[in-house]
């Protein structure tokens, strides 16, 4: 497998261990803290793969760049997370040293272009691009599924039905934490992919693509995901106004994948 092909798994790991990390802080208790460090040994792996990957493709110490720099404090702090231990890898101090060492590894692949023997070319960019929209799609999907359920318990729970939707379903705080998990999952993956697209136009259209359409809605649609989140957080608890509106966000971001021209966000 090609080096960038790797550094693009190491980044889609690196980004979902992050939205873990962030979304289990902002929990009382943190979730499935075995899952969360999982993610950041997984992240771990792929990211020294790539390390000792590019350290050996260099012929000697001095030929060194500043995306290699950039690389090496990154796999520095997430090696320090993975050293700390599950328990802590949902710590506002694992939250921090991942922000920063994600920022730093994804500027190494861009740093790299102008490097001899470059480990991240344009086509590994649109890839990781790609990735990043395909997950943050996926979990926007798991997120209108949770809302549907959600809205078919309460609806049951109003007419005092309590039949085999009621037995069967989850709690409705249970659906409300999953549809909130899976919507800030969603939001995450889709700040990054929007980022890396407008990445990849610069570097190989030599233009930033604010102005296309599929970027101009794609934001959109981050922006009716962001206000559910703030609305969210802000009211602590699930409303059936709230679950309609995140089906209504679905149906704008699947008619933004159907009807809405164009590769990038």
């Amino acid at each position: 497998m090609a080096m960038g092909a790797w550094y693009v798994l190491s980044m889609v790991a690196y980004a979902l261990a992050l939205v873990w990390s962030g979304w289990s802080f902002a929990q009382a208790r943190p979730s499935s803290p075995r899952t969360g460090y999982g993610l950041f040994v997984a992240a771990f792996a792929l990211v020294t793969t790539v390390f000792l990957a590019r350290l050996a493709s260099l012929r000697e110490a001095a030929d060194y760049s500043r995306g290699d720099l950039a690389l090496f404090i990154a796999w520095l702090m997430i090696t320090v997370t993975v050293a700390m231990g599950r328990g802590a890898a949902s710590s506002p101090v694992a939250l921090l040293l991942n922000a920063v060492g994600f920022g730093l590894a994804l500027l190494a692949g861009g740093l790299q272009a102008g490097s001899n023997t470059p480990f991240f070319p344009a086509s590994s960019l649109l890839a990781l691009h790609v990735a990043l929209a395909v997950l943050g799609d996926t979990a926007f999907a798991f997120s209108f599924s949770f809302a549907l359920m959600h809205l078919v318990l309460e609806s049951r729970l109003r007419r005092r039905l309590f039949d085999r939707w009621y037995l069967h379903l989850p709690s409705l705080a249970t659906l409300d934490s999953l549809a909130l998990f899976a919507s800030a999952t969603g939001a995450g993956l889709l700040f990054l992919a929007m980022v890396t697209g407008l990445w990849w136009g610069d570097r190989v259209l030599h233009q930033w693509l604010l102005a296309w359409p599929k970027f101009m809605v794609t934001a959109f649609c981050l922006m009716l995901y962001v206000s559910y989140l703030i609305w969210r957080v802000r009211r602590k608890a699930s409303t059936r106004a709230m679950m309609m509106f995140q089906v209504i966000c679905f149906v704008v971001v699947l008619s933004n994948l159907l009807f809405v021209g164009g590769r990038l966000p």
